[in-house]
């Protein structure tokens, strides 16, 4: 495992035994730009981790219209509801930039958690941080009101995918569009194109000429 996935949540829980059970079973997988990992409704065998790269998670509604679940980057668990429910993937899993996914099947891990029970510990742990952090985003939507849910979004993202630069601002390294930002908040483009202009007025926001988005971290103030 690189260095990648030994700074991830999960990973770094386990110790050296652990970690090489998990190896073991595990599988390197290459995916080019816009290969799908895998699709909506087929049957859900194996979970990953991203090593290298990002991957949208994403599903298309009755009228072909894109809804963003998440992004993930290196060290990140998707999907995380595969270690304890069975059926089909509820999402699309697609690769935005070219990736190295770890690929671990969902019935030789539950086979190595029967043999390994303190393993099955550290995972709950690891999910309930994720059951934490899916709650405060729940929050968000429903407390705070469109601008906020806004930044905090951005915000998010540039903790998990962002470069600090010289100036005080973060720059997101998704190539990620003002039309993917509004399905992930069910917004329109409009809205969201109206708020990054106060964003800039106010100093948080700045595009580079590259169309990347950069972000003054310094400036958003977390949910109450």
């Amino acid at each position: 495992m690189n260095n990648n996935m030994m700074h991830s949540p999960f990973f770094k829980m386990l110790n050296t035994h652990e970690l090489a059970a998990v190896a073991s079973i595990s599988q390197i997988q290459h995916y080019k730009k816009l290969n799908h990992i895998f699709y909506d409704q087929t049957e859900m065998t194996h979970f990953y981790f991203v090593e290298e790269g990002t991957v949208k998670i994403y599903r298309t509604d009755v009228n072909g219209k894109e809804q963003i679940v998440n992004f993930f980057g290196p060290g990140e668990l998707f999907p995380h509801h595969a270690f304890f429910r069975t059926g089909p993937y509820p999402a699309n899993a697609v690769v935005v930039e070219d990736a190295k996914i770890l690929s671990i099947s969902k019935n030789e891990f539950e086979t190595l958690v029967k043999m390994n029970p303190e393993l099955s510990i550290k995972m709950f742990k690891y999910l309930g941080n994720l059951i934490v952090d899916l709650q405060k985003r729940l929050q968000e939507k429903i407390l705070e009101p469109t601008p906020q849910q806004l930044l905090l979004m951005l915000k998010r993202l540039a903790l998990m995918h962002g470069e600090v630069e010289n100036n005080d601002f973060t720059k997101i390294l998704l190539k990620i569009n003002k039309q993917e930002l509004a399905n992930m908040l069910g917004l329109t483009r409009e809205t969201v194109s109206r708020n990054f202009t106060a964003f800039k007025k106010m100093h948080i926001l700045k595009e580079d000429a590259d169309g990347f988005i950069e972000i003054n971290l310094h400036k958003i103030k977390d949910s109450k």
